[in-house]
């Protein structure tokens, strides 16, 4: 087991991979149907109470990989958003991963939904350089979507992350630093609402 923390979120990545049977976000609107999988699992915990678990799932018939799936077990009834929003999609190129980061913000209707940020932002929610921490735990590259994933069409500009496939530490780093953190923290809400930190 792999363990670290980011932000205020710490991670415990579990050992090996885990069959499973679940419908791809491909087919949330098709024939929703599950599909045999594999899974990497990670446990995430705060001092706010949430404990959850978070897939990053790859289907055996499928170029499809998506990193969410949570399962909040504990903590704040704000994080149940990460039961239904919030996953990440990478591309898979050769032997990597390649994903585009957006982050949880509130918007007027009180509900969390992905949105753009900027690394500046996602460096006060890391507490220094995340940059810089997702290369400690193994990104190969990080930057601007545009430039790791070249045949991108759209979003060029936002932040991006590359990690190998055997090795995605990084990739559930930027999720704890995306997702949970905006939740603790009330992204997007009004000042005077208060925050799970």
């Amino acid at each position: 087991m792999q363990s670290f923390v980011v932000g205020h979120v710490s991670v415990d990545l579990l050992d090996g991979e885990h069959a499973i049977e679940m419908v791809p976000p491909s087919q949330w609107r098709g024939d929703k149907l599950a599909r045999p999988a594999t899974a990497v699992l990670a446990n995430l915990k705060a001092n706010d109470g949430l404990r959850a678990q978070v897939s990053l799932v790859h289907w055996d018939d499928l170029d499809e990989i998506s990193l969410g799936f949570a399962e909040v077990l504990a903590g704040p009834v704000d994080y149940e958003r990460l039961a239904d929003a919030g996953a990440i999609s990478p591309k898979l190129v050769e032997d990597k991963l390649i994903a585009r980061l957006r982050a949880l913000r509130y918007g007027a209707n009180g509900r969390a939904t992905g949105a753009a940020v900027e690394w500046s932002q996602i460096d006060v929610w890391a507490q220094g350089d995340s940059q810089a921490r997702l290369h400690e735990l193994g990104a190969t590259r990080t930057g601007e979507y545009g430039v790791l994933f070249p045949s991108a069409s759209r979003f060029k500009a936002e932040p991006a992350l590359e990690v190998p496939t055997d090795a995605p530490a990084a990739l559930f780093a930027a999720y704890a630093l995306t997702r949970v953190m905006p939740i603790m923290t009330g992204h997007g809400k009004d000042a005077a609402e208060s925050a799970n930190a």
